[in-house]
């Protein structure tokens, strides 16, 4: 065990035996205030005629001085008046009396409390007396009588009295009110908010050890309630069962909250307890001497049990083992003064018991061991949240290395493709028209003009494939300036007359690279057409905007006045189709004796 926590268990057994060492010393005798001890005892035993009457010495203890009866005591107290500091308010304190009581001086009844023929009934006494005495009252020779009413097992009886000045007993008064009332309360309401405190933390986060500790103090707590609680709302002796069921239950908790601390416990152990709850579950039934013989029984299993667990946290200690180990030692202590003062020692009938002060520590351990348990489990947490952060951030930067390499792949991917398109293109436009011209310098057929005309087309050709690199992405004004400057030399050495009707245009949103360049070249083998074949005079291009809402679309039109397309099945017009096909734009040609017309309809929507 580390250093810390031998302190930390040392100094919290020397504070749990501070209260029994201060109820053990005797009180400094007040100036003025008669004590009075000595008197002349009258008994009636319930089922007995005749009283027993015997000189004795207060305080009386009926459970210890009457084992296991019922009955009334008189008290008789005389005392004589010069004894006592004449002009003076003068006051009676009394530490403890009950069951029921009555107290008269020379006669004169001073109060009463509880009903003296009623067994059982629900007055119990357990705070101080403090009766101002009239001074007419007092004679030369003076007799003070208490009436009381005695049960079985519920600590009757008659503490010393004190006689004298209201001033010097107010003090007296105050400081057992104080012990015996307000300190009790205090540690009860903060076990009570502890255990709520416990019990939000369940809440929260479900686990087993708030629970058991919340219902560890609920019990304890409300078990020490009934210690100072005067007037107790179930006859007896349902009051009796109700309060040692908390007792019980408070044991039971304790076990269990032992068991979520040390992490399990022998299953040997687990039997010893389960008997020992079977066996006080039938000692309910049986009567007080069963339940007493079954609380001495559970007393001895836990002194059993304590041994065990200082000994496993002196070898293995944490701080919730030193904590709770404190918190179980300072308790059984306390029970154990606590029965042995109710039932052995006559003397410390006034006491109230080490129980109060047991239950304000085990709250405060009770706090301290749920706060290491939620300490621990942030750390926990904090340490799983550094793990997923780590492992988020390698998966990142995996991902982020994937990434690249797919980017690079596009990019290579793009690559290859436009490689392709400007193969296909080179191809079909300037590669065919060059291969046409070999033949025909090959074949010997073709005049020199034919030869130079086709090279023209391959050159026209290759320019528009240039340019397309550079185009705006859907601008087909662009398109169709950069088709006009190229193509209109050659419209006007062969004698064609160009008409041109282009609106601004907006750009095309479904257009694309490639499918511009199909476009491009579907408009350049139109063109390429009507100069070769339909010996036209006149050409129009008109490019404009038709149609509403989804029907909207640019419309391009090129028409001549040749001959129209005959057969229309060449190779030329066929792959005109297939880049419509790609490019996603509606293709319609036309061809008559009035010349020939192509339809490209570009949908906006």
């Amino acid at each position: 065990m580390t250093a810390l926590a031998r302190l930390l268990l040392w100094a919290w057994l020397l504070l749990a035996a501070w209260p029994a060492a201060a109820a053990d010393a005797v009180p400094p005798p007040l100036p003025g205030v008669l004590e009075l001890r000595e008197a002349e005892l009258s008994v009636r035993l319930r089922g007995r005629a005749e009283p027993i009457i015997s000189q004795t010495q207060l305080p009386l203890h009926w459970d210890v001085a009457y084992r296991r009866q019922a009955g009334w005591a008189r008290v008789r107290l005389a005392f004589a008046g010069d004894a006592l500091q004449a002009g003076q308010p003068l006051a009676l304190y009394i530490g403890r009396v009950g069951n029921a009581y009555r107290v008269s001086l020379n006669g004169v009844l001073l109060a009463e409390h509880g009903e003296m023929r009623q067994p059982n009934h629900g007055w119990i006494g357990k705070r101080p007396l403090w009766l101002r005495v009239p001074g007419p009252l007092l004679q030369p020779h003076n007799e003070l009588v208490i009436e009381i009413r005695a049960d079985i097992l519920r600590r009757a009886g008659v503490s010393e009295v004190r006689l004298g000045p209201e001033a010097a007993l107010r003090d007296a008064w105050h400081a057992s009110e104080w012990r015996h009332v307000t300190l009790p309360r205090a540690a009860s309401i903060f076990g009570l908010l502890v255990a709520v405190f416990c019990m939000l933390l369940w809440w929260q986060q479900r686990e087993a050890l708030y629970a058991l500790a919340a219902a560890w103090q609920a019990a304890w707590c409300l078990r020490v309630t009934a210690r100072w609680w005067e007037d107790a709302f179930l006859a007896w002796p349902e009051w009796f069962r109700l309060t040692q069921a908390l007792f019980w239950l408070g044991c039971v908790a304790g076990y269990a909250l032992v068991r979520a601390v040390w992490k399990g416990r022998p299953r040997r152990e687990q039997w010893l307890a389960a008997g020992v709850l079977v066996a006080w579950l039938a000692a309910m039934w049986l009567g007080p001497d069963a339940v007493l013989a079954c609380t001495v029984a559970l007393l001895a299993a836990w002194a059993w049990l304590l041994v065990r667990l200082l000994r496993e946290t002196w070898r293995a200690p944490s701080g919730e083992r030193v904590w709770m180990s404190a918190a179980a030692v300072v308790c059984w202590v306390a029970l154990v003064v606590d029965i042995a003062t109710a039932r052995l020692l006559p003397a410390r009938y006034d006491e109230g018991g080490l129980t109060v002060w047991a239950a304000g520590l085990s709250g405060l351990a009770v706090l301290v061991i749920v706060s290491l348990r939620f300490q621990q489990t942030r750390q926990q947490l904090l340490a799983l949240t550094h793990s997923l952060e780590d492992r988020v951030a390698l998966r990142e930067s995996e991902l982020a290395a994937r990434h690249e390499e797919l980017r690079r792949l596009e990019r290579a991917s793009v690559k290859a493709e436009e490689r392709t398109r400007i193969l296909r293109d080179m191809h079909d436009g300037a590669g065919a028209h060059l291969i046409t011209a070999m033949r025909q310098l090959e074949g010997g057929v073709a005049s020199r003009g034919d030869v130079l005309q086709t090279l023209r087309e391959s050159l026209d050709q290759l320019r528009l494939s240039v340019d397309a690199l550079s185009l705006p992405l859907g601008d087909i004004n662009a398109l169709l300036a950069s088709l006009r400057y190229r193509l209109a030399p050659r419209l006007e050495a062969a004698g064609i007359a160009l008409d041109w009707e282009v609106d601004l245009l907006p750009l095309w949103p479904g257009c694309t690279e490639e499918a511009l360049h199909h476009l491009q070249y579907i408009l350049f083998e139109a063109i390429s057409n009507a100069l070769q074949h339909a010996q036209a005079t006149r050409m129009g291009l008109r490019a404009q905007v038709q149609g509403k809402g989804q029907d909207q679309a640019i419309v391009l039109e090129l028409r001549d006045n040749g001959v129209g397309i005959r057969g229309g099945s060449g190779n030329g017009l066929r792959t005109m189709r297939e880049r419509a096909a790609l490019a996603g734009v509606l293709l319609e040609l036309q061809g008559g004796v009035g010349g020939s017309s192509v339809h490209i309809r570009l949908p906006l929507a």
